[in-house]
């Protein structure tokens, strides 16, 4: 339905139309429908999609591990590799323009509950304070 939806708005995608996926199981099925008792519950889907491979419709691929957008969500990426994923995404970083820095004002006395540094008190231990 997408093909002919771009076709209809003059926008002819280029055939086939590339899925990734991170599951070479799932590709393996998907290009080689042979099934077992475990993938009896996804023969209707399979057969869809062996049928678009089949007619060069679509073609299926594994990418990468370092190009793969799931893993931002899903593993601790280091600072490299976590930049990739977020571009993939349009992510774009905002430097923030704060000028100056956070201060202690002077200009008010501590509240008369807290307690300064002449009221601390050292205590022994087993000793009350």
């Amino acid at each position: 339905w997408l093909v002919r939806l771009l076709s209809d708005l003059s926008l002819p995608p280029t055939l086939p139309i590339s899925l990734h996926s991170n599951s070479q199981a799932a590709i393996h099925i998907a290009k080689y429908p042979i099934f077992h008792e475990w993938t009896k519950h996804v023969d209707l889907d399979c057969h869809f999609v062996w049928q678009q491979y089949l007619t060069w419709l679509i073609s299926l691929s594994f990418p990468p591990s370092s190009s793969q957008i799931a893993d931002l969500f899903t593993k601790p990426l280091p600072g490299s590799s976590h930049r990739l994923p977020l571009d993939k995404l349009g992510v774009r970083s905002s430097p923030s323009n704060l000028r100056g820095d956070v201060g202690i004002s002077q200009e008010h006395d501590p509240p008369k509950d807290s307690v300064t540094r002449k009221d601390k008190v050292k205590c022994k231990i087993g000793k009350k304070f």
